[in-house]
């Protein structure tokens, strides 16, 4: 049997050691309470530390998406509000229209509905150069740093883009921003949204418009959706041409009385009055117009003189194109408004997605990086008495030596 002897020396540094050990372990759970995390730097769990570092820039996106979202919540609003506006100014534009049509207004009362009519069509162009709270012009597209409809003798001008900006609100879901002035105020149907009436302005009759619609979609169709002209070769007889003035293969005509419908092709068209001998009226697919050149001829047509019978139907021909005009803009506004209570919706759900995500990311993050408290209240207690009982272990053993037999 042999013994190994310790030197004193060596005593001493391993219970240092020893010592300074607990004391990290004790300082490490102390920091742990005091953060209420587990892991706060790497060299705690390189893992977890990898794994929430992850999940912090996670949250950090979804914080992105919540405000993207709620940008766009408020353009969006804001296009609600405005579009609701722009209808009911429209609804108002209607009912002059209609009473300037329907009422024997004398030349002065129809110059006063003009006025009017004009002054809410600056109101419309007003809403149509409206700003978020940013400044930006909402209808401008992405060029929204300057007014997008410029107003000019000639008519109103849209100098914005075409551009529709989509905004991630949430992972792999983007939704679109406010409507480009474009499309909501630049290309609006007209007529009643499928085709359009007119009256030829060098018209020399009184025969007036009435109503109009496609009936036979399928024979309009199979006719390539073309327009017509109804040409009038008396005041009683007409004959349907196409939309150059040539004849039908096989000739269509018919005998004209006032208020009588008219159909061909698929179409059909009522007149009142009494036409002339060349008149022609017709009735084409309907293209898009802005607000603004509808209403420009609105208030041109009841500023016109209407002294003649000829005059005054002219009046009412133009007249009786706004109104169609007007009301499908009002459709037209119904449509864009749906489209945007649509994104609105999907706001909604992503916010809800947004929500749901970031509890469970939460959760995720706090059972990687969070301290149990009791646990680690209970082993702070325990390192304490180890720790205690390590320094009176050394006490003890430091005050070995045989100095103390020698005396």
């Amino acid at each position: 049997m042999s013994f190994n002897r310790i030197a004193s020396n060596t005593l001493y540094e391993a219970n240092i050691a020893q010592l300074l050990r607990r004391q990290v372990e004790l300082i490490a759970t102390q920091n742990q309470i005091a953060s209420g995390r587990r892991v706060n730097t790497a060299a705690d769990d390189p893992l977890a530390a990898g794994a929430a570092v992850a999940i912090d820039r996670s949250l950090a996106e979804f914080a992105r998406f919540e405000l993207n979202a709620n940008v766009l919540a408020n353009r969006l609003n804001l296009q609600e509000g405005n579009l609701a506006q722009a209808g009911d100014l429209l609804q108002r534009i209607r009912e002059l229209t209609i009473q300037a049509a329907n009422a024997p207004l004398s030349a002065s009362d129809r110059a006063s509905v003009a006025r009017e009519i004009r002054q809410l069509r600056d109101s419309l162009l007003g809403i149509a150069n409206s700003t978020d709270a940013a400044g930006r012009y909402l209808f401008g597209g992405t060029q929204d740093d300057r007014p997008p409809f410029v107003d000019s003798p000639g008519g109103v001008t849209y100098v914005g883009d075409q551009v529709q900006r989509r905004v991630d609100v949430a992972p792999a879901l983007a939704l679109a921003d406010a409507e480009p002035g474009s499309e909501v105020w630049m290309r609006i149907p007209t007529g009643d949204g499928r085709v359009r009436v007119a009256a030829d302005p060098a018209n020399t009759g009184t025969g007036l418009l009435g109503t109009f619609g496609v009936v036979d979609a399928a024979l309009w169709a199979a006719g390539g959706n073309a327009g017509y002209r109804v040409f009038f070769t008396s005041p009683t007889s007409y004959e349907i041409q196409d939309a150059g003035g040539a004849p039908l293969v096989p000739p269509q005509t018919g005998t004209y009385t006032p208020g009588a419908t008219l159909s061909f092709e698929g179409l059909q068209l009522r007149l009142q009055g009494e036409p002339a001998a060349g008149d022609v009226f017709t009735i084409d697919p309907a293209n898009r117009q802005d607000l603004f050149a509808t209403l420009d001829a609105l208030v041109a047509a009841l500023e016109a003189p209407a002294t003649t019978p000829v005059e005054r139907t002219r009046q009412q021909n133009a007249i009786f194109v706004a109104l169609a005009n007007i009301s499908t803009a009002q459709d037209h506004f119904v449509d864009k408004r749906a489209a945007g209570g649509a994104r609105l919706s999907g706001l909604d759900e992503a916010a809800a997605l947004r929500e749901a995500t970031t509890v469970t990311l939460k959760t995720t993050l706090a059972d990687l990086r969070d301290v149990n408290i009791a646990e680690a209240a209970s082993r702070l207690a325990q390192q304490s008495t180890a720790l205690d009982a390590a320094q009176l272990s050394f006490q003890r053993v430091a005050s070995l030596s045989l100095f103390n037999y020698l005396r």
